[in-house]
């Protein structure tokens, strides 16, 4: 089995939290109206386009491409080939890890408290692509893996459209990156005509 990499925040982002730093749902939700709808096939579209249709990744215990692969409770940020990942797109901060070690100059319920690293990250430009409700009153945060940035980072977070088992919530989108709404089709005409310049 192979094992999931410990992802550490820059602790700056989880000090001292407070009202101001949050990057709040309703915010998020209000700049993308139509993820107010619950729409498990249209949240799982948005984490597929975050790879390329014939990418082989790994959602529950199934590896397919991503144009084809079913949803499931949980998703890798990584290509994998021959039951191993080569390749991390992006990585999954989790709830846990947004939360962990933070310290707080107001007092706020953990939804919150993961708003305000969220927000942080955002300010520090730190590059988001998705946020996702984990069905247990937390949030994910899905940011992109900039390959000559990164080591191989084994990621896993919920997947969105999927269902949280334990509490039967949906792991719904509440914000993604305009690149995930572009269609497979688009996506490589715009790497054609990026290639012709050349």
């Amino acid at each position: 089995m192979v094992k999931r990499s410990r992802i550490v925040i820059d602790k700056r982002h989880k000090l001292d939290l407070c009202d101001r730093d949050r990057w709040r749902v309703a915010e998020m939700l209000r700049s993308q109206p139509d993820l107010r709808d619950i729409d498990p096939a249209r949240d799982l579209d948005l984490w597929r386009h975050l790879f390329d249709a014939d990418d082989l990744v790994l959602v529950g215990e199934r590896t397919s491409p991503a144009a084809e692969i079913p949803v499931g409770e949980y998703c890798w940020g990584n290509i994998w080939r021959d039951g191993l990942p080569v390749e991390t797109v992006a990585y999954c901060l989790r709830t846990a890890d947004l939360l962990r070690g933070a310290t707080y100059a107001e007092q706020m319920s953990p939804r919150q408290a993961c708003e305000a690293v969220v927000g942080r990250l955002r300010t520090a430009r730190i590059p988001i692509v998705m946020v996702v409700d984990d069905g247990e009153g937390g949030l994910e945060c899905w940011c992109d893996a900039d390959p000559t940035s990164y080591r191989l980072l084994v990621s896993r977070g919920r997947c969105p459209g999927g269902t949280n088992n334990r509490t039967g919530k949906k792991h719904r989108v509440l914000w993604a990156d305009s690149g995930s709404r572009v269609p497979w089709e688009e996506d490589l005409k715009l790497v054609a005509y990026e290639g012709s310049d050349e």
